[in-house]
């Protein structure tokens, strides 16, 4: 009876475990993501600096739905999770936010407004790394944003 038990157990966290993404899609579809920008500055995505230029932002494939791939020219592209945050109030432009601590600049969120239905405007915010983590606690951050485009 013991046994019974423990396979129903397991058998309800296997199920929940793979209700977990499936439910992280329903809410934010990424699919079409699509994101360009061009920043004049070197910048962090994660723990991995960047080169100025312009970059590219798609949702990663094969990667958990809340996986973000960065990338430039040349050999410059990054991965970073990130957190999508509906938006109360639409959004009517996108942009990409970025903290400055000191003289480091860490990709910080990117504000998406949707499509034709801006009711489904989104923060998909960046989870921090440990090095961002560190600049936080040595210094307050100082936000600015660049515009992206679709």
């Amino acid at each position: 009876m013991k046994s019974f038990w423990t396979v129903i157990v397991l058998a309800g966290l296997v199920a929940l475990v793979s209700v977990v993404p499936a439910a992280a899609q329903a809410t934010w579809n990424g699919s079409s993501l699509n994101v360009k920008f061009t920043v004049p500055m070197a910048f962090y995505v994660g723990d991995k600096l960047m080169p100025a230029g312009t970059y590219e932002v798609t949702q990663a494939a094969g990667y958990q739905a809340n996986t973000l791939l960065i990338r430039g020219k040349g050999k410059n592209e990054a991965y970073v999770e990130f957190t999508a945050i509906g938006r109360p109030q639409p959004l009517t432009k996108m942009d990409v936010t970025f903290n400055k601590y000191g003289g480091k600049e860490y990709l910080n969120a990117i504000n998406w407004p949707g499509g034709a239905d801006t009711q489904s405007s989104w923060t998909l915010q960046i989870n921090p790394s440990a090095g961002e983590q560190a600049a936080a606690k040595a210094a307050a951050a100082a936000k600015h944003t660049v515009p992206g485009t679709k």
